[in-house]
């Protein structure tokens, strides 16, 4: 039986994160301009979950970039926390402050030579000396996002992939973000395991207050996680709402074609509640 999870459900108020007519190019090789990205807009509320969702080409990990700052946008605006960017300077290997992206592949976002430990405390320091404190308050991060603490002195390779993710979530909420921004954070996990991960991040919103952007070629995923959706196709936003409104009455013939492309009898599920998400745990997760 699929069951589907508590969104919450979204206040009215001022967004934390507000993106109008991003345009995003890449200058190629042999010469020439590549729009990727053509007058995105949207909006996201504190603690409110959205999904952008499309094809692989579609544009959407090329917004996330651009939105936690690893990436410079050709035009448009973006205004997060009150403080508005018109003139895109160049990208930062550091990202926006405030925000924080999870990657595919977390092991790519982390020093491989680095204890979990000290990768979260990394963040904690924000650029600063790592000290005993910074790493003692790591092991508080690991109870957070669902990992037994004696993981502090592993390093990346001796963990399994769900550990691996679970790790980079506690790193990016140690640096304090009011956005956390995922880009198929999920996707090359395990079933089971995808389906712990996004629990937690619903945990997160809630216990966190943080917004999420979920980014995802998987509309069956997105469907069962956000509050509102994002559909890109081509670099520009063909629908935009309510995920229960877009789901049930899509608009646009390819919103429509994304749905009859999810396997009826396969689709993940995801489940309302993680009360210990360490008690949980999958046997890929604790090996």
């Amino acid at each position: 039986m699929e069951e589907t999870i508590d969104r919450g459900g979204s206040p009215s108020v001022a967004p934390v994160l507000s993106v109008d007519d991003l345009v995003i190019e890449y200058h190629l090789a042999r010469g020439g301009v590549l729009r990727a990205v053509d007058g995105v807009s949207f909006e996201v509320a504190p603690s409110e979950i959205v999904g952008i969702v499309g094809e692989s080409g579609s544009g959407k990990s090329s917004v996330g970039m651009v939105v936690a700052g690893f990436t410079r946008a050709a035009g448009g605006r973006l205004v997060f926390d009150g403080d508005t960017t018109e003139s895109w300077p160049g990208a930062s290997t550091s990202g926006r402050p405030g925000i924080q992206m999870i990657f595919q592949d977390s092991s790519t976002a982390v020093n491989p030579r680095m204890s979990v430990a000290r990768i979260i405390a990394e963040a904690i320091a924000r650029g600063g000396r790592i000290t005993r404190e910074h790493l003692d308050q790591s092991v508080g991060y690991l109870e957070k996002v669902g990992l037994d603490t004696a993981l502090a002195d592993r390093k990346p390779r001796e963990l399994s992939g769900g550990q691996k993710q679970r790790v980079a979530i506690a790193r990016a909420l140690a640096a304090n973000p009011s956005v956390l921004v995922c880009d198929e954070s999920v996707s090359a996990l395990d079933v089971s395991v995808r389906a712990k991960i996004l629990n937690l991040l619903v945990r997160i919103r809630r216990e966190e207050n943080i917004a999420i952007i979920f980014i995802s070629h998987d509309l069956a995923v997105v469907s069962q996680l956000v509050d509102r959706v994002v559909v890109m196709q081509n670099g520009a936003v063909v629908e935009c709402g309510p995920v229960r409104e877009v789901i049930d009455r899509p608009q646009h013939p390819y919103t429509q074609k994304l749905l009859n492309a999810i396997p009826r009898l396969e689709r993940t599920t995801v489940t309302a509640q993680e009360t210990d998400p360490r008690s949980t745990a999958t046997k890929e997760e604790v090996s």
